[in-house]
């Protein structure tokens, strides 16, 4: 048999293609650097996905220089959102805004959600600003779903809020980034009524405005459980998880 580095290209993808993929990934990386590229741009995106777990760490790096655009676009969209953030992470400057571009706001928000903060800085860099402010948006409706589940507590999303059930109680939950309450309250509310919740939350990161401290005040007043928070990071996760807990009274 041919070695790797001199077996036709057709006959190396089927051979990777048929390993499993500890195996795979080693036959891969076995061949010669100026010949990788030629290799991956000959595999579906999911096959080069599939070996990406069983890569080591300077092994991806190889790898994400090797791929064309297209493909290195395609892998980080199908590999799973751990792995999505570490091959991100390796992805040279120069290449990096086409890969973000191509992202849907929802990855683009899950994925920003699970960097650190410098690597998130450079993320945010060159993606487009006119995608800021619903990406922010996503990423931190995101942050407050894992701040929730942090809490124990069952949460699932309602179109785009969240909703908490315990018992016979149901709290639903609007998380509003750059928002001064009255847009959450509002979005809280009107899910509270659609799913006949039995409170509602407004979750904001910057401090609700005094009305609408005012107007949750009077609401409870009146019986109709509705409380706003602050919510930035999981310094936070306390007084989230008691403003909940506090509509379940």
């Amino acid at each position: 048999m041919l070695p790797g580095g001199m077996m036709p290209v057709t006959q190396l993808v089927a051979m990777i293609r048929s390993s499993p993929p500890k195996s795979a990934a080693g036959l891969l990386m076995a061949m010669p650097a100026e010949r990788l590229p030629v290799v991956t741009a000959a595999m579906r995106p999911a096959d080069v996905a599939r070996l990406v777990p069983a890569l080591r760490p300077e092994s991806q790096r190889q790898l994400v220089h090797a791929l064309g655009p297209d493909h290195l676009f395609e892998v980080i969209r199908t590999v799973p959102l751990e792995q999505a953030t570490a091959l991100l992470a390796l992805v040279p400057p120069e290449r990096l805004a086409p890969v973000v571009a191509g992202l849907s706001d929802s990855a683009l928000a899950a994925l920003l959600g699970s960097l650190p903060a410098a690597e998130r800085q450079r993320i945010e860099s060159v993606a487009d600003p006119r995608r800021e402010h619903r990406v922010l948006g996503l990423a931190y409706g995101d942050a407050i779903a894992r701040a929730l589940v942090r809490g124990n507590l069952e949460v699932t999303a309602e179109r785009d809020t969240l909703l908490i059930t315990k018992a016979r109680w149901r709290v639903a939950v609007a998380a509003r980034h750059g928002d001064d309450g009255r847009v959450a309250v509002r979005d809280a509310e009107d899910t509270a009524y659609r799913c006949r919740a039995t409170g509602a939350l407004a979750v904001t990161d910057v401090p609700a405005a005094d009305d609408v401290l005012r107007y949750c005040r009077e609401a409870r007043e009146d019986g109709r459980p509705l409380s706003a928070v602050t919510w930035v990071d999981e310094r936070h996760d306390g007084n989230l998880i008691r403003s909940v807990v506090s509509l379940f009274q």
